[in-house]
């Protein structure tokens, strides 16, 4: 790997590599110009950097005017606190530019290692035989999928999710070579035996960077004691990489153990389907924690699994979302009921309060909850982060994403998120940037293309607006006359000639277009009166989508009208407007 290259002033670190500025450990969230500026300036601490320079440096192809910088540099002094009466960071020289006033020190490679220590936990592989089978995969995903709920729960490690490591259950890769990949400092590999009564699993800690085995460790258990061993070996594994006391060491869980050791292959088949996070198999991880419940209904995980798939299966609107979100509340108190301490199932009902009832406070406490339980649940992260974007905390709600971030850099989901963060901050170059970012981890994500258009459609490029517009469509699968329709439109009418296709597609077809929709299409085309119509129907039936009314941008065609204030207090969002 690179040398670091992280420089240190006042409270703040500023990491180049990791494009990372933070304070005490907590990251700032930066526009990527604005860290672009803040790096130039502190590598030339001292020194009036001009404006000239910043601009031949941050964008050497393009003209741009002088008063970026000035956007800029105040993001920046927001970010680091920078009061206007006594400029600590970044001083301004009259007509000439900008120097950063602060002391700054560029620390030793040793200085500069995070005091969190990262890992990455692979789904187990059996231990005996060369045929991996599809119950092998299953029960090696539960095994990693409970060694990284129990080392999650440490405060001095940073883990990556399950969702990251999922595609590594039957690769032979050298797992140094996976942790160096995933960067992460050490990688667990981990191999299992299980029969009819007993399970033995074995665990190798490597680090990453060399390939050295810093621990290794063996646990016999009954079949049904799965979870006791993820909390021995988490609580060895905090040993190993955290310079915390035994004391602060990871908690360990309140849970019971499964009563049939089956359930552990139906609940890694119930995660391996869920992650997928697909139309095809969400439904088929809501059947396998079914058939684990069936089997143990006393196992909380099952529950709390059987709760974020209803969640999914909601957000995909593969099911009313009302009664999706009603099965996932049931099941998610269940989980709770059973094990107090489980984070997943305060995350689903978090989920559930936020995007389905409307509970504000109830979704801010259990999201809370959930984080204290875990403060590497990445998901957890995300939906508080899009909590606190509805409620107009804008800045609070990025930071949470980019928490996401740090324990999961190459999820799309987080990437699209946080493009969803500068797009609700109508900030549509970054918001743009991050798209761009989630396509070249998934190039046929299936929303991505479409914020590459809605930020084109603010920036005023309609031409750009379509193109993605079609690429999203052809790459979707949508027919050649479909196709074809869309470009005629656009040709005769513009934009406003796609949103009355789109429009005239809906009323031929009502039950594929929810309210919600039908509201924005009609608030496009200026036709207030039904706009408003379509979105009291949408409030009525706690439409989903509508929890970022009062910050998303695609809204402002409606904003304007005294109508929409009221459809703010229905949703009790008219706090979210006020600190707009």
């Amino acid at each position: 790997m690179a040398s670091a290259e992280v420089y240190e002033f006042g409270e703040f670190r500023l990491n180049a590599r990791e494009r990372l500025l933070s304070k005490k450990g907590q990251a700032i969230a930066l526009a990527p110009k604005a860290h672009d500026v803040l790096l130039a300036l502190v590598r030339s601490a001292g020194r009036l950097v001009t404006k000239r320079e910043l601009l031949d440096l941050l964008w050497p192809d393009t003209f741009v005017e002088e008063g970026i910088l000035a956007v800029h540099v105040s993001a920046l002094r927001k970010g680091l606190g920078d009061d206007e009466g006594e400029r600590r960071y970044i001083e301004t020289v009259s007509r000439s530019g900008y120097r950063f006033a602060a002391a700054v020190k560029r620390l030793a490679e040793d200085e500069s290692r995070p005091a969190q220590q990262s890992v990455a936990v692979l789904p187990a592989r059996p231990l005996r035989g060369e045929v991996f089978s599809e119950r092998d995969l299953h029960i090696g995903l539960a095994i990693a999928d409970a060694l990284i709920d129990r080392i999650g729960r440490s405060q001095q490690i940073v883990v990556r999710p399950t969702r990251a490591v999922r595609a590594y259950g039957n690769v032979p890769d050298d797992p140094a070579a996976i942790g160096r990949s995933l960067r992460v400092d050490a990688v667990m590999d981990t191999g299992f035996v299980a029969t009819v009564d007993r399970v033995r699993v074995s665990v190798h800690l490597i680090r990453s960077q060399d390939g050295a085995t810093l621990w290794t460790g063996t646990f016999e258990e009954a079949a049904t004691e799965v979870i006791s061993i993820a909390d021995l070996v988490a609580e060895c594994v905090a040993a190993q990489l955290s310079a915390a006391s035994r004391e602060s060491a990871t908690p360990r869980s309140t849970s019971r153990p499964a009563t049939h050791p089956k359930v552990y292959e139906l609940f890694g088949r119930g995660r391996f389907h869920l992650l997928s996070y697909s139309m095809f198999d969400v439904p088929k991880a809501v059947e396998a924690f079914r058939a684990a419940i069936e089997l143990d209904p006393t196992y909380a995980p099952a529950h709390a699994g059987l709760a974020l798939a209803w969640c999914a299966q909601a957000a995909m609107r593969l099911v009313p979302p009302a009664q999706a979100y009603n099965d996932a509340r049931v099941a998610a108190l269940h989980a709770l009921a059973m094990d107090n301490s489980c984070a997943d199932g305060q995350v689903a009902l978090g989920a559930v309060l936020f995007f389905s009832e409307w509970n504000w406070a109830g979704a801010e406490r259990s999201l809370k909850r959930a984080l204290e339980l875990n403060p590497n649940h990445s998901e957890g992260y995300l939906i508080y982060g899009q909590l606190l974007e509805a409620l107009g905390r804008l800045e609070e709600g990025l930071q949470m994403k980019l928490r996401a971030l740090e324990r999961d850099p190459f999820s799309p989901l987080v990437h699209l998120q946080i493009s969803l963060s500068y797009w609700n901050q109508r900030l549509y170059d970054e918001s743009i940037e991050w798209a761009n970012k989630t396509l070249e981890l998934n190039p046929a994500h299936p929303h991505a293309r479409e914020h590459l258009a809605g930020s084109y459609w603010k920036k005023g490029d309609a031409d750009r607006y379509m193109a993605e517009n079609l690429k999203h469509a052809e790459l979707h699968g949508a027919p050649v006359e479909v196709v074809a329709r869309l470009k005629q439109a656009y040709a005769d009418g513009g934009v406003a000639g796609v949103w009355r296709l789109g429009l005239e597609g809906a009323v031929h077809h009502p039950q594929a277009a929810p309210a919600m929709q039908l509201a924005l299409m009609h608030g496009m085309l200026g036709i207030m009166d039904t706009a408003f119509e379509n979105l009291s129907q949408a409030i009525e039936s706690h439409d989903p989508g509508l929890v970022h009314l009062a910050v998303a941008p695609q809204w402002d065609c409606l904003r304007s009208d005294p109508r929409f204030d009221a459809a703010l207090a229905r949703m009790g969002l008219h706090v979210a407007r006020q600190l707009q």
